[in-house]
């Protein structure tokens, strides 16, 4: 008789359940394709896919406004930012990629003619950055098995274009960065279910929320609060 241990692996939760360790994400298993970037009439740029080297996923910011009270300071969130990726790319003999890349930057402000583009619409790329499995194929649908996440990046335009250093003594591929800023990025699970899909709408139509401290405890969480169970200091 054969007994599964690993079933008692890992941390115990709330009512006692236990299982083995989830797979992690590989940090080498990505794709990044990228639509509109450079020349308007090359869709999708297979040899920027090819060459990319490295890539940040996306951070988002919240930042906080302060409320200050009688003896005491509370925070709200407002605006949210996301952060600058920086790209890595090898160049390659033929110069492809930084051709594409150059004819990008020339999108947003063509250095020879001295030209800028005139809306941010006739610039503007979009790119998905695809976690994958390991697979030999992965299509482009969202509910691809070799897809594990997708994070789908609108009104993209890049903000730096950086070399690298020259050196005699170095035998390394060359490689240079590109800096670039995004409006906004939209997520999907393994199943191409879109993430973080909670509307505020109701809320707003109910006008619920009066208070602006987390005031309760969510149901089934185990943990109680009186706040009429205080005693009072003694001497």
């Amino acid at each position: 008789m054969t007994v599964n241990s690993l079933v008692n692996f890992g941390v115990p939760g709330i009512a006692g359940e236990r299982s083995a360790p989830l797979q992690p994400i590989m940090a080498n298993k990505f794709r990044i394709t990228f639509y509109d970037f450079g020349d308007p009439g090359f869709a999708a740029p297979y040899v920027l896919t090819q060459q990319v080297r490295s890539a940040n996923l996306p951070s988002l910011t919240f930042a906080p406004q302060t409320l200050y009270a009688y003896v005491s300071t509370v925070y709200i969130a407002t605006r949210a930012e996301w952060s600058e990726m920086q790209l890595r790319f090898l160049d390659d003999i033929t110069s492809g990629v930084y051709s594409i890349c150059q004819q990008q930057c020339a999108k947003q402000q063509n250095m020879f003619d001295q030209t800028t583009s005139r809306a941010g619409e006739n610039y503007k790329f979009e790119m998905d950055l695809d976690i994958l499995a390991g697979g030999a194929t992965a299509g482009a649908a969202n509910n691809d098995p070799n897809i594990l996440r997708r994070y789908s990046y609108a009104g993209c335009w890049v903000t730096a274009l950086e070399g690298s250093e020259m050196a005699y003594g170095t035998a390394d591929g060359i490689e240079f960065s590109v800096r670039i800023r995004y409006d906004n990025v939209v997520s999907y699970n393994n199943q191409g279910i879109q993430m973080g899909t909670f509307s505020d709408t109701v809320q707003i139509n109910n006008r619920s929320g009066i208070q602006s401290t987390g005031i309760g405890v969510a149901a089934g969480s185990g943990i109680s609060v009186n706040t009429n169970s205080v005693s009072p200091l003694t001497t």
